[in-house]
């Protein structure tokens, strides 16, 4: 899985992977960017919209392994891998990864304008304009800008929540209230597509 999924990052961030300007540089993983300090090369921060980044890269690492699950398993070359991989996993591959993320974005991962419009512009390395793009068919500006932040705070409860010994249920709260939130950003994002 870890092959695949780093993989899978680094095919989807080959075209205009580096972005310079006067004072920063920007490393591209898909839809977000690591953002270095030009002079110093020191890591400054990372975007938010990596959490998205890797709910789409782990649809995309389920996606492949289940095919590589069906390869002809006489298949000299790769029957190792086959055998393997078959041997971890039952009939149909589902990763653990970001499991709560993934399970908010559900609805929104089985939308084909959603998935397959992110999974053209994250190879082609035009993620510039994909919240425009996204508020402009829910019809909310900042639409997508609050998904992301959502999504990272989700994130981030989700960690609280395993170092917590006492109040688990303060932040279990706190982590299904962000769920719904996102939900009811993907059911107006939904609703107002095209092309489901």
């Amino acid at each position: 899985e870890n092959l695949v999924h780093e993989f899978n990052h680094a095919i989807n961030s080959y075209v205009n992977e580096i972005k310079v300007t006067k004072k920063n540089i920007y490393l591209r993983t898909g839809l977000s960017y690591r953002v270095y300090d030009k002079n110093s090369l020191q890591f400054i921060k990372k975007d938010n919209s990596f959490i998205l980044e890797e709910i789409i890269n782990t649809k995309q690492t389920e996606d492949i392994i289940n095919i590589i699950k069906g390869f002809d398993k006489n298949n000299k070359i790769i029957e190792n891998t086959i055998y393997a991989i078959n041997g971890e996993t039952s009939s149909s591959y589902e990763s653990n990864s970001y499991f709560l993320q993934s399970y908010a974005c559900k609805e929104i991962l089985n939308n084909r304008t959603f998935i397959s419009t992110l999974e053209k512009l994250r190879l082609s390395g035009e993620v510039y304009d994909i919240d425009k793009w996204f508020d402009n068919i829910t019809g909310k500006e900042l639409s997508y800008k609050e998904l992301i932040e959502e999504l990272f705070e989700v994130y981030n409860l989700e960690i609280e929540y395993s170092k917590k010994k006492l109040f688990k249920n303060i932040t279990l709260n706190k982590i299904k209230n962000k769920i719904s939130i996102i939900k009811r950003i993907i059911d107006t994002y939904n609703n107002n597509v095209n092309y489901k």
